[in-house]
């Protein structure tokens, strides 16, 4: 049961979070996109929005987030005369929003508040390709097996049941020689990789972490020892596991071990700044396969094709689309959304005519993005 004090915090913490990732999509999107973010919807649309206002750092930031949940405080932020939702020309009827001043002072309140923009500082677009949940979970299990082991232990209940992530564990460990660096080795790597992190979130890490003698808690449990809500634990879990995927990825050859949980993640999906699906699609573009026939080799729309185009317009700088959009059409593109003021392609498309095609605008648009932020 949640206290009443911690029930006011959580309401709080998912209003800032709500809040943020709302500003940058005033006036562009629906309500609906922002909620699909936090969840984490794996959708082309969604994963462009991501891409086209940076918020990398909210992608998935509550995948269990219920429906009813985002209404109750989509309602206490217009009460409080944080939003307001409008209907617009361009948005085919659905409704848009805007933050007001008060919503723009309360977002800034909350967000030092809550220290949002140190838990969310480690999140990127690759990270956006990386899944933590997976990577979380291969730790866990690694760190019961590799004590169980040293305590000759083998009858244990594994704390994953997932059975990929079982498989996986016995991989690295099926050879002798490795598990004798694993036993020797894994705590030293752990501590060198956990040590630097505040010591809250070092203590929700180690906490859930069961080994022979250890029964690891629950994030309830350990949300409710220390004192925190739901969502403020989620923050600073995501932070230590974002953190870590980014040292791993930055001092690889400092952790002989644990850098497996990187490489392993990857193998065989083709480039990791892209969605899994994109990266195959790019493996095409690249031997000169034309959208129609990518399409019909891959057995997905030709509209899928288009989403995965924009993706790589926005990830890879080195991927030449002339063929697809010329740089003056490009260019005029973006001078027409700056003069308007907007992404929302129908507002584009109107000003520039029939002949632009909204694949154009989408190109132009997350070209321009990729290179603003590479």
């Amino acid at each position: 049961m949640i206290s009443r004090s911690v029930e006011a915090r959580e309401q709080e913490v998912l209003s800032a979070v709500a809040l943020n990732a709302m500003i940058p999509l005033a006036n562009e999107r629906t309500l609906q996109a922002v909620y699909y973010i936090l969840r984490g919807r794996k959708a082309n649309q969604t994963l462009q929005d991501v891409h086209l206002y940076s918020l990398y750092p909210y992608y998935r930031m509550f995948p269990h987030f219920s429906k009813e949940k985002w209404d109750k405080i989509v309602s206490n932020l217009v009460q409080r005369g944080c939003i307001q939702v409008r209907t617009v020309s361009g948005m085919n009827g659905k409704s848009t929003f805007v933050v007001t001043p008060e919503g723009l002072r309360y977002a800034s309140e909350q967000s030092n508040h809550y220290q949002l923009p140190r838990w969310l500082s480690p999140f990127s677009a690759w990270l956006l390709t990386f899944n933590l949940e997976i990577f979380w979970k291969r730790i866990h299990l690694l760190v019961q097996t590799v004590s169980q082991l040293a305590a000759a232990r083998m009858d244990f209940i594994p704390v994953v049941t997932d059975r990929r992530i079982q498989s996986w564990v016995k991989l690295q460990l099926r050879n002798g020689e490795v598990r004798e660096r694993w036993q020797a080795h894994l705590g030293d790597e752990l501590y060198k990789l956990w040590s630097p992190l505040p010591a809250q979130v070092q203590q929700i890490l180690a906490g859930q972490l069961t080994g022979a003698e250890h029964t690891g808690r629950t994030s309830g449990q350990l949300a409710a020892e220390m004192d925190l809500s739901p969502s403020q634990f989620q923050l600073l879990f995501r932070y230590g596991l974002a953190s870590s995927v980014e040292r791993l990825q930055q001092e690889k050859e400092a952790f002989s071990l644990l850098r497996i949980l990187l490489d392993a993640d990857h193998q065989e999906r083709g480039d990791v700044r892209l969605s899994e699906s994109a990266a195959k699609t790019y493996a095409l573009v690249q031997r000169g396969i034309s959208k129609a026939d990518i399409a019909r080799i891959r057995r997905i729309k030709e509209s899928t094709v288009e989403d995965h185009l924009v993706e790589m317009a926005l990830r890879c700088p080195e991927w030449d689309a002339s063929e697809y959009l010329s740089s003056e059409l490009a260019a005029a593109i973006v001078h027409t959304s700056e003069k308007l003021g907007t992404g929302r392609l129908r507002l584009i498309k109107d000003h520039l005519g029939t002949e632009v095609s909204y694949l154009h605008i989408r190109l132009a648009l997350a070209r321009n993005r990729g290179e603003a932020t590479s």
